[in-house]
C-alpha cells in the first residue's frame, strides 16, 4: 500500500532539509578553516551540483524505504 502523498512530501522534505543542512556545514566548514573563497560557492555549477546532490539524496532514501518495508512484508508473511 501506497503512502498518501502528503505524507511522501512531508517524508521527501524533511530529507531535503536535512541534506542542505549537511550541505550548509559543509560550506561553512570550508568557508571557515580552509580559507575557501565565498564566491566559489556562487557558481552556476556550485548550484546545479547542490541540486543534483539534493535529488540523489532525495532518491536513495526512497530506494531504502522501499527495501526496508519490502524486507518488512518477506519477514512477517506467513507464507
Amino acid at each position: 500500500m501506497k503512502p498518501p502523498p502528503l505524507a511522501r512530501l512531508r517524508a521527501d522534505l524533511l530529507v531535503i532539509a536535512l541534506a542542505a543542512m549537511f550541505i550548509q556545514a559543509v560550506v561553512f566548514v570550508a568557508i571557515v578553516v580552509l580559507r575557501v573563497p565565498e564566491i566559489s560557492f556562487e557558481t552556476q555549477g556550485f548550484r546545479l551540483g547542490v541540486i543534483g546532490i539534493v535529488a540523489a539524496t532525495v532518491l536513495a532514501v526512497r530506494w531504502i524505504e522501499r527495501r526496508a518495508a519490502l524486507d518488512a512484508i518477506e519477514t512477517h508473511s506467513p507464507w
